[in-house]
């Protein structure tokens, strides 16, 4: 019985390590042809850029006011008065400004001269926040803006950043998508495209909107996301493909490219 079940388990070992070979095989024959079809719009595609992570699940996210009056509270400073304005806005107050936030997330802060919120507080806030470090744009000496992107976890979601516009060396304006880091899973009706398959849905989209790349860079995942009547924030699986021109997302369950 003993050699039975030894012999029983060298064949599930072997056969895992036979079917771990035939996929690390069959992924770089498609990475492979995935390269020669770059290459022969004469677009560079380095096989170590064609990323071999799987995308992120879908999420469904619940709105979160106790964050939001946190936010309100950092960029106004002390304490803010709530008024529930219906509709799923709410409204945070005083007499540095007002904070608007809606249910989908996105917010918009006008903050009067009596803020003291000073510009070297941005990258504090962005930290605490879960954003990006910001980056700054200059327009005059002390006027411009400065924005970063939203992180849910580990991953960027690209459509949802945080801009600040300074003027006279202070914030003036804050706005943006504040989303919750708590969510759950949610369901997906097909499995997400692949890093290969979002390179082709990629280079189709390339074909036919001509755009000019010469070079893809980098792949990573991300996020996307998405509102509708019934769910009013969900973080869909999506891929970054850097390029040396810009930047596309590619949509892991629709499969539609956008521009950075």
């Amino acid at each position: 019985m003993i050699l039975i079940l030894a012999l029983v388990n060298a064949f599930l070992l072997v056969s895992l390590a036979s079917r771990s070979q035939a996929e690390r095989t069959a992924r770089r024959q498609a990475e492979t042809q995935l390269v020669a079809l770059f290459a022969a719009d004469g677009i560079a595609l380095d096989r170590d850029a064609i990323s071999s992570q799987s995308p992120p699940e879908r999420r469904t996210l619940e709105r979160d006011t106790a964050l939001e009056q946190q936010a309100a509270v950092f960029l106004l400073g002390g304490s803010v008065t709530a008024v529930d304005q219906g509709g799923g806005i709410y409204e945070y107050a005083n007499a540095a400004g007002s904070v608007l936030f809606r249910s989908n997330g996105s917010f918009d802060a006008d903050l009067s001269e009596a803020s003291a919120l000073k510009a070297e507080e941005i990258s504090s806030f962005c930290k605490k926040f879960y954003y990006s470090q910001p980056e700054l744009q200059q327009t005059g000496n002390s006027s411009g803006s400065a924005t970063a992107v939203q992180r849910h976890g580990d991953l960027p979601v690209f459509n949802c950043s945080v801009t600040f516009t300074l003027r006279d060396g202070r914030p003036v304006r804050v706005s943006g998508t504040l989303l919750p880091q708590t969510g759950s899973a949610a369901p997906m009706e097909q499995a997400p495209l692949s890093a290969a398959a979002a390179l082709t849905a990629f280079q189709k989209m390339r074909r036919e909107s001509g755009a000019v790349v010469s070079a893809v860079t980098e792949l990573y995942p991300c996020y996307e996301l998405q509102s509708s009547t019934a769910v009013s924030m969900s973080l869909t699986p999506a891929w970054c493909v850097v390029t040396d021109t810009a930047k596309y997302y590619v949509n892991c369950i629709t499969g539609t490219v956008s521009a950075g």
